[in-house]
């Protein structure tokens, strides 16, 4: 008479089976947290980006942050800027306010703190004069920070005339 049940080489095949699924299943939520760190810091690079682009267009067309260092090939690169900051990432300080502070250990916002969360994200200003036209100013912004050792950047540009 055979005894009813499973044999040890059904239970051990079972017990692999249900290893390699916890396997994959830890790994996707690891791929998944990662991938939500980057996006976070992607989104936070675009709207340093765009919050300082429409800054610098505000500016009179001869202020000081969009004199050009004479190089008007330089728009797309973070070497050799016209200017550099590291700014704050966040709002860590809870006053409503996202990078206020320069990376220059003073305390730009008087709130107490100084240089608070600072560098994760570092920007670099470009300006290009009479580019594409004569009287108007290519101006370039490009936030990069590294993740996982590797850097990452989201520039924008944004054209300015002289009135």
């Amino acid at each position: 008479m055979k005894d009813k049940g499973f044999t040890y080489t059904e239970v051990l095949v079972a017990l692999i089976i249900v290893v390699i699924g916890f396997i994959l299943i830890f790994n996707m939520s690891f791929v998944a947290l990662s991938t939500g760190s980057y996006n976070k810091d992607l989104m936070s690079a675009k709207e340093i980006s765009s919050s300082l682009l429409d800054s610098l267009k505000a500016l009179p067309y001869t202020d000081n942050l969009l004199q050009d260092d004479g190089d008007t090939t330089d728009l797309t690169y973070i070497s050799n800027p016209d200017h550099i900051y590291q700014l704050v990432g966040h709002d860590d300080d809870q006053d409503d306010r996202i990078d206020e502070e320069i990376y220059n250990h003073i305390d730009d916002d008087n709130d107490g703190k100084i240089d608070e969360d600072l560098k994760k994200f570092s920007v670099v200003i470009n300006i290009a004069d009479n580019v594409p036209l004569v009287d108007t100013k290519t101006i370039s912004v490009i936030v990069y920070w590294k993740y996982h050792g590797v850097t990452r950047k989201v520039m924008m540009q944004g054209i300015k005339r002289r009135f």
